[in-house]
């Protein structure tokens, strides 16, 4: 499909690649914020609004969960979920956005040097692709027991 951008040098590939992981994860991280409004407008939203227990989730995360936007962009599909998770927890623009730079320049760089290839590569068989689906399995895992326990910690 974009077989034209392994054919451009690696820097212009790159700066493609960065402009359009940019407006991607610009666009769920908008996302998660128009539903975090919905939500707390409405009935569910408003019984719970005001709970401490929220407030120090969000504070925690908030401390805590930065380095997880750059990382992010590191992963196949959680990714996603993470900039979803920052516009839902109503993360500032700029700290987000400028927490998520270095993230766009990896992803950019990867997928321009190769590594979609390589991703292909792996999940042709169904061997490779099981073996991704346990690893991503395990690290959403790893990340929510890790912030779970950050919870606790702090709460």
């Amino acid at each position: 499909m974009l077989d034209w951008v392994a054919s451009l040098p690696l820097w212009q590939a790159t700066i493609f690649l960065f402009v359009v992981v940019f407006f991607r994860a610009q666009l769920t991280f908008w996302l998660g914020k128009f539903m975090r409004k919905g939500l707390i407008k409405s009935k569910f939203g408003k019984s719970g609004q005001n709970a401490e227990e929220k407030r120090a989730g969000i504070a925690a995360l908030e401390k805590y969960g930065w380095p997880v936007i750059p990382l992010s962009f590191l992963t196949v599909g959680f990714q996603s979920v993470v900039q979803l998770g920052a516009g839902f927890l109503d993360w500032n623009w700029l700290k987000y956005t400028l927490a998520a730079l270095p993230g766009y320049l990896a992803w950019g760089f990867i997928y321009a040097f190769g590594g979609l290839a390589l991703f292909r590569s792996i999940t042709n068989g169904s061997i490779g692709l099981l073996i991704i689906a346990l690893i991503v399995a395990f690290l959403v895992w790893a990340v929510g027991a890790v912030i779970v326990k950050k919870l606790r910690t702090n709460g």
